[in-house]
């Protein structure tokens, strides 16, 4: 599918982490996240804040190279939160407005150099983490199927490096076609890792479901539903899609 419209991703951070921020104000930092079971509330807090911020270094210095990774704690007070998460998202899409969707600079997508890249990943990670303390939460049907696009291009991007820890995504031709009823989207697995495209046609296996739902499975936060075709092979895509 294409990509949204710039505007698109860029008024959808700030509501997306407002909506985050609700859902964080209030509870325990200690809690355990189910989905992630390794993190705190405040850990993932730490995680989506720290996100926008890189990211947005990124762009503003139009980078030509990645920047180490480290993160930037979380406030101590859970009543901070949202002033925190409100002002990494501003710094990020004011640093891509500034600089302009297309500027051109460093991601680690090869197809994807640009500002563009880095609120689009941004937005749908925060989007998956939001679903992560608010499981029952709803998402504009656009940003679904966008999302759906989002994680199959993480997914092929990660599977085509050497030394990739999605390297059971490999494949020698076999097929998963996913779709919502008004999309779908192909993926072959090939010796050098995913390849996915637009549209349907025969697969190994079908599964099907919502757009939401879907972005969910393939994000690991709901268990796949009835598939038609190898559920061997849609099983195996799961386990090996941790990301």
């Amino acid at each position: 599918m294409d990509w949204l419209t710039p505007d698109r991703y860029l008024d959808a951070m700030p509501e997306e982490t407002a909506r985050l921020a609700a859902a964080v104000t209030g509870r325990d930092p200690d809690e355990k996240v189910p989905s992630c079971p390794e993190w705190t509330v405040r850990d993932l807090v730490t995680h989506v804040g720290t996100g926008h911020r890189l990211s947005a270094a990124v762009v503003r210095a139009q980078a030509a190279a990645p920047a180490p990774y480290t993160l930037i704690a979380a406030p101590d007070d859970p009543r901070e939160w949202a002033g925190w998460l409100t002002d990494g998202a501003a710094g990020l899409t004011t640093a891509v407005r500034e600089r302009g969707f297309d500027a051109p600079l460093w991601s680690w997508v090869p197809q994807h150099q640009s500002a563009g890249f880095w609120v689009r990943r941004m937005l749908h990670d925060l989007i998956i983490h939001r679903f992560d303390v608010q499981p029952g939460g709803d998402l504009d049907q656009d940003l679904a199927v966008d999302g759906v696009s989002d994680i199959l291009l993480c997914f092929a991007t990660i599977s085509a490096r050497p030394d990739s820890p999605m390297a059971a995504l490999r494949g020698t031709g076999q097929t998963l076609r996913f779709g919502d009823g008004e999309h779908d989207w192909h993926v072959t697995l090939t010796p050098g890792g995913a390849v996915w495209r637009d549209g349907p046609g025969p697969a190994d296996v079908t599964y099907r479901a919502p757009a939401r739902e879907l972005l969910l499975v393939l994000n690991r936060r709901l268990p796949p539903g009835e598939s038609t075709g190898d559920r061997a092979l849609l099983a195996r895509w799961v386990a090996n899609t941790r990301f």
